[in-house]
């Protein structure tokens, strides 16, 4: 169970990872676009559309990420001014209702992504790209985001949040 555990963790790194390197490759794809269009007169035709899927990814891939580490937004008015075992019923409240919305998004993403895929759904530009292949970012990001919500409710997932008071 440790070897899982630690190898899930792992995974949710990896994924971070990969989405730092989409808003890299973000980032260099935009600035070729201005340098092509800005200097040259030449604008691509596929800058600005897959720069668009690559920050979606990176959005995707990074969230379960921020929940491990909580670099997430979070509202610790209520966490900072209860006692501590309130806070740990608070912690699993929230993870497992974290939980559970990351097994609808992964669940209804799989359904919306297999329907794209059989309808044939293909991008409007002219690059006519698969559109399931950018949407395979929000099952994918859900099932890291249940990975990340069990590793939480596993370790208690308490945090005490920021000193507001």
């Amino acid at each position: 169970m440790n070897k899982l555990y630690h190898f899930s963790d792992l995974l949710i790194k990896w994924a971070a990872y990969l989405s730092g390197i989409l808003i890299f490759i973000t980032t260099i794809m935009t600035f070729y676009e201005v340098v092509s269009r800005a200097l040259f007169g030449m604008p691509t035709i596929w800058a600005t559309e897959l720069s668009t899927y690559a920050i979606i990814g990176s959005c995707f891939l990074g969230t379960a990420y921020a929940v491990r580490t909580y670099s997430h937004i979070a509202v610790d008015l209520i966490v900072n001014r209860v006692n501590d075992k309130a806070r740990i019923v608070l912690a699993y409240v929230s993870n497992a209702l974290g939980l559970l919305f990351s097994i609808i998004l992964a669940w209804y993403g799989f359904i919306h992504v297999f329907k794209t895929f059989d309808l044939g759904v293909t991008s409007t530009s002219l690059l006519r790209i698969p559109m399931y292949l950018p949407e395979m970012f929000i099952p994918i990001g859900g099932v890291l985001l249940i990975i990340a919500f069990i590793l939480q409710l596993i370790d208690g997932g308490v945090h005490k949040g920021g000193d507001h008071l």
